[in-house]
């Protein structure tokens, strides 16, 4: 049928009864009316009378506005309005972008359904190397990172329109940073992901990956957050995109919010111990010692080689007062990243014989000097002196990260290891180099 057709005439369309002469689409349920201004209702027309049909964007312009001159801003605004007022979800979709190419009326297609399409349409060599890329992205190790990488940028140089391709790059970048590589490389994380955005706005791990790195490289939370809540509107149940606004909340110090974003990613991804690593260092943040002991026992339940499990399992307990168990758990963290056992009997004399501080001390020395199989991070030092009692050394640790943008700081203002550091004339010296979100 033509839009001409379409519009002299009530129809239905998907969920909807649309009546083109009261410009209103009336839900088939029996629910409210929505009131549709007359540009989108000429826009549902085409559409409805082009099913299946790739529509360009000089088509919609001639047929919409005219053909007089509108810029891809204000197709794509319209485009994304009349989804919205046809509540479209990721379980019942009416129109997909092709990039480069223009819209298409699906009526109803999950995400999982756009994601196998997806895959499919990229090439197949591509389509390989990035399987490749996600696997090594899986490992938190540098040179795992670094291979990511390498597949990713190969699948882009192998189909450079594929956005897939572009939003593992974006992601192996971030990963990296946020690891504590540096060296520039949130903001070529965020052109990779801007470049995703761009061939495929319909993308959810596009906005995704974006917002994570307009957060981290801009400190920008508003502007990151606009990211986000696009990645979720493509899909809920999108985890990562949680875990980002997680990362986000926390760093504000809103607390409620990040656990509840913590939280629900988890659900969304009960098997991934960084889904529940990102939850435990929100619970620690804000100081919800309880429940990130029961978070850490969880994460254990599911992998009890989790070094990081054991880790802030430690600290947890640590810090709600259980300085034995905490050191016990500390310790077995300490084991599974590598340290060898004489190291950790070095370690156990001083923690016997002075409890925790002593530890934190030793464990510093022990972080300084020997290889395990991470690179320790500077704040990690730093919080081992505070705890220690060494504040010099410890505001000296915290000076070094603060001159390479150690991602981590952004959560200084709010991070229980530095509780000691807080009444040093030093501190708000320090807080002035911090990049903290905004």
């Amino acid at each position: 049928m033509s839009p001409q057709a379409l519009s002299e005439q009530p129809f239905e369309f998907g969920d909807w009864r649309v009546e083109p002469a009261r410009g209103v689409l009336a839900a088939l349920d029996g629910g409210a009316e929505t009131r549709v201004e007359p540009r989108l209702m000429d826009l549902l027309l085409l559409f409805a009378g082009s099913p299946g049909r790739v529509l360009g964007k000089q088509e919609i312009i001639d047929g919409v506005w005219g053909g007089r001159a509108v810029g891809d801003d204000t197709l794509a605004a319209a485009v994304s309005r009349l989804r919205s007022a046809l509540g479209e979800t990721p379980a019942r979709r009416y129109i997909e972008t092709l990039p480069k190419r223009g819209y298409r009326l699906v009526m109803a297609e999950a995400p999982s359904q756009a994601a196998a399409r997806a895959e499919t349409e990229a090439p197949a060599k591509a389509a390989a190397l990035a399987a490749q890329g996600r696997a090594a992205l899986a490992a938190p190790y540098p040179a795992s990172l670094a291979q990511a990488r390498l597949y990713f940028e190969a699948a882009v140089r192998e189909s450079p329109s594929w956005a897939p391709a572009h939003v593992g790059v974006a992601q192996s970048l971030a990963a990296q940073h946020l690891a504590g590589a540096g060296g520039g490389l949130m903001a070529a994380a965020q052109a990779a992901a801007h470049a995703a955005v761009g061939l495929d706005p319909d993308l959810a791990a596009a906005w995704s990956v974006l917002g994570l790195t307009v957060l981290m490289g801009d400190r920008d939370f508003a502007a990151a957050d606009q990211a986000l809540r696009r990645a979720l509107a493509i899909d809920p149940d999108h985890a990562s995109a949680r875990r980002h606004r997680a990362f986000g909340f926390a760093a504000l110090g809103q607390f409620v919010e990040a656990e509840r974003e913590g939280r629900r990613a988890v659900e969304l991804e009960p098997v991934s111990l960084a889904a529940r690593g990102a939850l435990l260092q929100v619970l620690l943040a804000a100081r919800r010692y309880r429940q990130a002991i029961a978070a850490a026992n969880e994460a254990l339940a599911l992998s009890p080689l989790s070094s990081e499990g054991w880790y802030a399992k430690g600290w947890a307990l640590v810090l709600s007062g259980d300085q034995a168990a905490g050191i016990e758990a500390l310790l077995k963290g300490l084991e599974l990243w590598g340290v060898d056992k004489p190291a950790l009997d070095a370690l156990r004399r001083p923690a016997a014989e002075g409890g925790f501080p002593a530890l934190a001390a030793a464990g510093a020395d022990l972080f300084e000097t020997q290889k395990v199989m991470f690179t320790p991070r500077l704040t990690d030092v730093a919080f081992l002196r505070a705890a220690a009692g060494q504040p010099d050394a410890a505001f000296a640790a915290l000076q070094s990260a603060a001159e390479i943008d150690d991602p981590y700081l952004v959560f200084l203002p709010w991070l229980p290891y530095c509780d000691p550091l807080r009444d040093d004339p030093r501190w708000p010296r320090l807080m002035e180099k911090v990049r903290l979100v905004r």
